[in-house]
């Protein structure tokens, strides 16, 4: 049963506020809780866990708010490694999420909303062909940067009915300063002041 709860300073500690933070947010409703006998406070364990994920989540929304959210779609390992590490040297701030095959993908698109999606065309399950050519199909997708990134000739990509013209086409091995431009560029458009973008 003692597992199942935490005093007052333990949910304190896992939620990386003050003691009195804690007592409050108890007093408010925010924590289930109660006082012992003693007049010692327990918090339940699965309300310390419902305010660590909606800190969690409150963390992402404001780091997205700051960052450019960008997806990518790639099942080689060692790739999206890289993709990270290039991404992290960035001198801007990036929102990097990934997918290991199309259908994640997709999935992801809907749940993440990125601004860029970086997605290779030879992937197991939903192809790269299906993934792009949907999405520039749907009108919600309209302001969605797409880079295709892989290692079939331009005649290989044409013998499967091509790229939509709005997608941006790059070869392996990767650009990484012509990919770090196009998220330069979309990262420009949502820092640039709507008062400055009206009087241009």
């Amino acid at each position: 049963m003692a597992e199942n709860f935490h005093t007052t300073r333990d949910a304190a500690r896992l939620l990386g506020i003050s003691l009195r933070t804690a007592q409050q947010w108890v007093e408010k409703g925010y924590l289930d809780g109660w006082k012992t006998k003693g007049g010692h406070r327990r918090i339940t364990h699965s309300s310390v866990m419902r305010a660590m994920r909606k800190r969690d989540q409150d963390k992402e929304v404001h780091q997205r708010g700051h960052a450019l959210p960008i997806l990518i779609v790639e099942d080689d390992a060692a790739l999206l490694k890289l993709y990270r590490i290039r991404a992290s040297k960035w001198p801007f701030d990036v929102m990097l999420y990934t997918a290991p095959n199309g259908y994640e993908g997709l999935v992801m698109v809907g749940e993440k909303t990125p601004r860029l999606l970086i997605c290779d065309l030879r992937l197991p399950g939903v192809s790269g062909f299906q993934i792009v050519r949907a999405l520039c199909n749907m009108e919600r997708y309209r302001d969605l940067t797409i880079v295709v990134v892989s290692g079939l000739s331009n005649d290989e990509i044409d013998a499967h009915g091509g790229m939509p013209n709005r997608v941006v086409m790059m070869s392996k091995p990767i650009d990484f300063t012509q990919l770090e431009n196009i998220a330069r560029n979309l990262i420009d458009e949502v820092t640039t002041p709507q008062s400055e973008i009206a009087t241009t």
